[in-house]
């Protein structure tokens, strides 16, 4: 996906590290090996859920064959075009 607000078409270090961490962990405790204990993991765009999905239940998205967000999205999502107001107003 594209011009998409909030998604990057980038790998940054430390979400990459983070996802490697979480994967390493699964593979030494069959998938129990990560919790999350936070009451606000999605704060700004869906591709936080997507992230937050990867990073917790890796394996599920692999059966479901949603290891990539393009995937991920158009069965969780919908594209919408619209203006987007700057903050300032």
């Amino acid at each position: 996906m594209r011009n998409v607000a909030g998604l990057s078409t980038s790998d940054a270090q430390k979400s990459s590290d983070m996802f490697a961490k979480c994967r390493y962990m699964d593979e030494i405790t069959g998938n129990r090996g990560v919790i999350f204990a936070t009451g606000t993991p999605v704060s700004n765009s869906m591709t936080e859920l997507y992230t937050m999905q990867r990073y917790l239940q890796y394996e599920r998205l692999q059966e479901l064959n949603m290891t990539h967000f393009d995937c991920w999205a158009s069965r969780f999502g919908e594209t919408v075009t619209a203006l987007e107001l700057a903050p300032e107003g």
